[in-house]
């Protein structure tokens, strides 16, 4: 008998994303607002590098709706720094989000799930040469390595998030290096 694997695709984007060249730090991630894809966790990932780095300037655009966007809307409210800004634009579609990621620089695309299969979310932002972050769950350590992102614990802390994240924003040729392997491992394989 002959196996071979079939993996889940997606079509060429067309284009691959910009790193900022403007100081401010970009994160994207995409998920549904529900326990198990833990955007607050991610919030505070992301509150915790703003701390760390008072002089940068963070944004991070989450893509998704679900029954836990007001709780984290609330939480932006009570708990960001002043140097991080939070957006919810919801998903409107998936070409919608596609422009987001042609017409705006992201430096780094985030997943820090408790559980995955193989995520489309990374697929499509590896299509554009986008750098992941992303948890050792599921279906992620197929796509995610140190060529192009960092892997993190299943359980990873804020500061751990944090100190991944801004690991990519300190070392641009790295990023640079990481962008191109993001890209290379979706035509090889997605």
């Amino acid at each position: 008998h002959l196996c071979e694997t079939s993996r889940l695709g997606i079509v060429d984007p067309g284009f691959i994303t910009s790193p900022s060249k403007d100081g401010i730090f970009r994160i994207v991630s995409c998920s549904l607002f529900v326990p198990v894809k833990r955007v607050e966790l991610l919030l505070k990932g992301v509150i915790f590098a703003a701390r760390l780095r008072p002089e940068l300037t963070i944004e991070w655009h989450h893509f998704g709706t679900g029954p836990l966007k007001p709780d984290i809307e609330s939480l932006v409210q009570e708990i960001l720094p002043d140097n991080a800004g939070a957006f919810f634009p919801g998903y409107p579609s998936l070409e919608y989000l596609l422009s987001f990621y042609k017409d705006n620089s992201i430096d780094v695309f985030v997943n820090v799930s408790e559980s995955e299969g193989t995520p489309v979310s990374i697929m499509e932002a590896i299509s554009c040469g986008i750098p992941i972050v992303a948890t050792a769950v599921g279906g992620n350590p197929e796509i995610v390595s140190e060529k192009n992102g960092k892997l993190l614990d299943p359980n990873p802390t804020p500061k751990e998030m944090a100190s991944a994240l801004l690991s990519i924003w300190d070392e641009p040729d790295l990023a640079l290096e990481k962008r191109k392997q993001s890209r290379r491992i979706w035509q090889e394989k997605y």
